[in-house]
């Protein structure tokens, strides 16, 4: 039983990635509800078969509209050297999304 689940997760990680892909091929072509419809579909394959969505892919999109998030189209990133945090901005629904990062030297 462990095996199938774990070939099950496996499948749903490339469909999700796969998703996310297809939501920024469409988000460049200025089809921002189907990019959104992308990540409901991603969303749903990862609470489905218990997968989480990669911190990489994470960041793409909004937790509060579930929009993905392009910046210069429906996104805007801003990045405070100082306090070292990065701020993008849904310019969907508003809400602010900050994470916290690490200077390499």
């Amino acid at each position: 039983m462990k095996i199938m689940q774990k070939k099950i997760r496996k499948i749903a990680l490339e469909r999700i990635r796969i998703l996310f892909e297809e939501a920024e091929k469409a988000a460049k072509k200025d089809r921002l509800d189907l990019s959104k419809k992308y990540v409901e579909y991603a969303r749903r394959i990862g609470m489905k078969c218990n997968v989480k969505i990669p911190k990489d892919l994470r960041l793409k999109f909004c937790k509060n509209c579930k929009s993905f998030l392009f910046p210069g189209k429906n996104a805007k990133v801003r990045i405070d050297s100082e306090k070292k945090v990065i701020r993008i901005k849904c310019l969907a629904c508003g809400k602010y999304k900050i994470y916290k990062y690490k200077e390499r030297i």
